[in-house]
Formats: structure tokens, C-alpha cells, sequence
């Protein structure tokens, strides 16, 4: 095997094994020493934390889970430069790390935050050919699009749903390579796979809005 690739695999493998490092279990565990899984709404994130224990330990764990994402997209840029396709995979590995974790039998939280550090990851870096304002604009779109339908119904995960349907059209529409494009597809997948049972409950509207915790 070209060592080459040998590198790149082994990169990938700890892409999603950094990406399944579940920040709030581990938080709530130390906290509370109790299992985050078996409070609130049992999600492995950062709204449950904000729920459970408070905004700013939601605010701390949402902030690493963006680093799980965007750390990876970094080290392929200065690693492996202008690799497009490794650059595409990695941020679906890490995604599907927060997701399906290794360290909680391959389940997780919804991967919003980690979605959004692959995405600033993706947007801060010239992994596409176009101007800055071009190769920004979808981060801007997708945290615009998310923050107005959260001002507006206060359901997080009703705003990451409407996001995650902005995100692959976002990136499209700024002339990001098509690697890329297919990424931004498949973590708009991922996030529809990971929020099935929230879809439902917002066809039954019994979705509940994000109050903090005390709320």
C-alpha cells in the first residue's frame, strides 16, 4: 500500500474517533456523576447539558463540540493540501463520530455543533477556488438561516432542520468544489437521520422549546 494512503486512512480513523470524544456525557459524568443518557431528553449534546445542568455548561460543551469538528478540517488543510476528496471525507467522519460513537456503543447526539465545525472549518480555509466573501458566505447563511428560526419558535431542533436543508444548497450556490458539495449533502443526511424522532414530534407539534434549565 503506498504509504500515502496508509496516512490518510489512519487520518480518517482518528477523525472520527477524535469526533466521538462525547463531551457531554463525559461533562455530565463529572458534574453530577450521573449519565446525561438517562436525563432530559437522553440527547448526548449541548441543549440537553443547557437543560440539564445550565446555559453556560451548554454554551462550554457546544463550543468543543465545534472544535471536534473544525480541528480535523484544519489538520487536513495544513497536512494534506488541497486534498479535496480527504477534506470531504473527514468532515463526514467526524460528523458521524459525534453521532455514532465508539466510546457510547455507537450512539451519540445529533452532531449540530460538530456540523458547524466542519463547516467553519471548511468556509475558514481555500478549499474552494472563489473569493473570500464566495468561500464564507455558507457558514453566514447557515448560522443566519439557524439563528431566525430559532429567534422566531425557540426549537433548536426545528432551526438545525431548516439549517441542515440550507447547508449543501449554500455551498452549491458558492461554487464550492463538487467533494465538497457531496459532504455538505451527507451531513444534511446525517442530520434528518440523527432528528427522526424530533420530526416527529414537530408534526405533532409536541416539540418543546428551549427554555434553560429552571425554565
Amino acid at each position: 500500500m503506498n504509504m500515502i494512503i496508509f496516512y490518510k486512512i489512519i487520518f480518517i480513523i482518528a477523525a472520527y474517533l477524535f469526533g466521538s470524544i462525547p463531551i457531554a456525557y463525559i461533562w455530565y459524568k463529572v458534574k453530577t456523576g450521573g449519565d446525561i443518557r438517562e436525563q432530559g431528553s437522553g440527547n448526548v449534546g449541548g441543549t440537553n447539558i443547557t437543560r440539564t445542568i445550565g446555559a453556560t455548561a451548554g454554551v462550554i460543551t457546544i463550543l468543543i463540540d465545534v472544535l471536534k469538528g473544525l480541528a480535523p478540517i484544519m489538520a487536513v488543510y495544513f497536512l494534506f493540501p488541497g486534498d479535496l476528496i480527504l477534506a470531504a471525507i473527514t468532515a463526514v467522519v467526524a460528523v458521524l463520530g459525534h453521532d455514532y460513537s465508539i466510546y457510547l456503543n455507537f450512539k451519540g447526539g445529533k452532531g449540530i455543533s460538530t456540523s458547524f465545525g466542519v463547516i467553519t472549518g471548511l468556509c475558514s480555509f481555500p478549499f474552494a477556488n472563489t473569493t473570500v466573501l464566495l468561500r464564507i458566505l455558507p457558514m453566514i447563511i447557515i448560522l443566519a438561516v439557524w439563528l431566525l428560526i430559532f429567534i422566531i419558535f425557540r426549537i433548536v431542533s426545528l432551526s438545525s432542520l431548516v439549517a441542515a436543508v440550507a447547508t449543501p444548497l449554500s455551498f452549491y450556490f458558492s461554487k464550492y468544489p463538487l467533494a465538497i458539495v457531496i459532504a455538505a449533502i451527507f451531513l444534511f443526511i446525517l442530520t434528518f437521520i440523527a432528528h427522526r424522532d424530533n420530526i416527529k414530534r414537530l408534526i405533532k407539534k409536541e416539540e418543546k422549546k428551549l427554555k434553560g434549565k429552571g425554565a
